[in-house]
């Protein structure tokens, strides 16, 4: 990622998910962030769809550093409140061969980090529904 400056990669995650609502695609949106520095900020939210289901976001991202999101979550979970999928990077145990992993109902595995963007397209795709791409 290139080095650009906390709100502007803030802009780009709004762009992100206005754009899903308004393609119909997700009903709502609470977002909250906290800019720390230049380079530096938290970003955290849930967007709710009609099927009733919610992806819970957060990151915190320095983008100065060769990895920006130095710490991510993405949990999708179904109408009554059960994970359907999660990713994050937060220290597992027992201990995984590398922080980055996906968890479902059944299984955790580690994964190459996707972005919110591929998460919210995964979960187009797991809905029948077009991607944000």
């Amino acid at each position: 990622m290139s080095a650009i400056e906390f709100p502007e990669y803030l802009r780009q995650i709004q762009d992100t998910l206005n754009e899903v609502i308004s393609a119909g695609q997700a009903l709502s949106l609470e977002l909250q962030a906290d800019q720390r520095s230049s380079t530096q900020g938290f970003i955290a939210g849930i967007l709710y769809f009609a099927d009733g289901t919610e992806l819970h976001f957060r990151e915190y991202v320095n983008l100065s550093a060769p990895e920006p999101r130095q710490m991510y979550a993405y949990h999708y979970q179904d109408a009554d409140g059960q994970l359907i999928f999660r990713y994050d990077n937060a220290v597992h145990r027992p201990p995984l061969s590398a922080r980055e992993h996906k968890h479902t109902r059944d299984s955790v595995v580690v994964i190459l980090p996707p972005t919110l963007e591929q998460v919210i397209d995964e979960i187009m795709h797991d809905q029948g529904l077009a991607g944000t791409s």
